[in-house]
C-alpha cells in the first residue's frame, strides 16, 4: 500500500466515558468514509483511523495500491494534473476529518489543532519540482521513485512508464548561482558562547503515574472490505 496522506488532529477536551468515546470514534470514521467515497476518484483504497484519549487526539490515513492510483490518475488524462487533483482530494477529505472531529466540542469553545502529511503522493510531486529546478536528472528521480514505491513498482509497470514520460516532459527552469558573498553577515549564525553551552541545573520532576486511557482503532482495508474496530486500554 502507498500512503496518500495523513491528517493529525488534537482537541484539548476533558475525558469522556468509554461508551461515548467509542461511539464518537466510530461515528467519526463512518462520516469520514462517506465523504471520502463521494470525493476521492479511485477505484479502491484503504482507510485507517486511530483516536486516543488524553484530550482527544488521532489521525486518519488513506492508502492505495499503485495499480488503483494509476487508474485514478487516468480519470484526469494528464499524469501530472491527475496527481495534483488526487492530492487536492486528499487534502479536502483531510479537512473534513479534522472538522468533524472537532464538531461535537465546538459549542463548548474547543478547537482542533491540525497537521497534515502528504505521504508518498507529495514525495512523488516533489520529484517533478526537483527535475524542473534541475536539482536531479530524470534517471535519478526514477531511482528515487522506485525506492519510494518499493515492491509496488512491479505491480503497475504502466504507472512507472507514465511517470518516466511525465518527468522527461517537465519543463526545466534556468539555473541560478547563489554566491556566498550575497549573504548578509548578520544572517550568518554566530558560534555559541561558552556561557550558552554550559549546562543548567535541573530540578527532578515528580513521578506521576499516567492515567488510564483508551485508543480506538478503526480500519477498512478496501472499499468492499469489512470494517474492523479495536478498543485498546493504554
Amino acid at each position: 500500500m502507498i500512503d496518500l496522506g495523513t491528517t493529525h488532529f488534537c482537541i484539548r477536551v476533558p475525558s469522556v466515558s468509554r461508551t461515548e468515546f467509542e461511539r464518537y470514534s466510530t461515528q467519526l470514521f463512518d462520516e469520514w468514509e462517506k465523504d471520502v467515497s463521494g470525493i476521492l476518484a479511485l477505484p479502491d483504497y484503504s482507510l485507517a483511523l486511530e483516536v486516543e484519549e488524553g484530550s482527544v487526539k488521532g489521525h486518519g490515513v488513506i492508502a492505495v495500491v499503485l495499480a488503483a492510483l494509476y487508474l485514478g490518475i487516468g480519470n484526469y488524462g494528464d499524469f501530472v494534473s491527475g496527481l495534483q487533483t488526487i492530492r487536492s482530494q486528499i487534502n479536502s477529505v483531510g479537512d473534513f476529518l479534522a472538522e468533524r472531529a472537532a464538531n461535537p466540542f465546538v459549542s463548548s469553545g474547543y478547537k482542533a489543532t491540525v497537521r497534515k502529511h502528504g505521504g508518498s503522493l507529495a514525495r512523488l510531486q516533489r520529484l517533478f519540482v526537483k527535475v524542473q529546478r534541475q536539482e536531479m536528472t530524470v534517471e535519478q528521480a526514477m531511482l528515487e521513485a522506485e525506492a519510494l514505491l518499493g515492491d509496488q513498482v512491479t505491480t503497475a509497470p504502466e504507472f512507472m512508464q507514465q511517470l518516466h514520460m511525465a518527468l522527461r516532459q517537465t519543463p526545466r527552469l534556468p539555473q541560478q548561482l547563489s554566491l556566498f558573498l550575497d549573504t548578509p553577515e548578520e544572517l550568518l549564525a554566530a558560534p555559541d558562547s561558552e556561557e550558552d553551552r554550559s549546562p543548567r541545573p535541573s530540578r527532578p520532576m515528580p513521578i506521576i503515574p499516567p492515567p488510564e486511557k483508551l485508543r480506538v482503532e478503526i480500519r477498512r482495508e478496501s472499499k468492499k472490505g469489512k470494517r474492523e474496530v479495536r478498543v485498546i486500554q493504554l
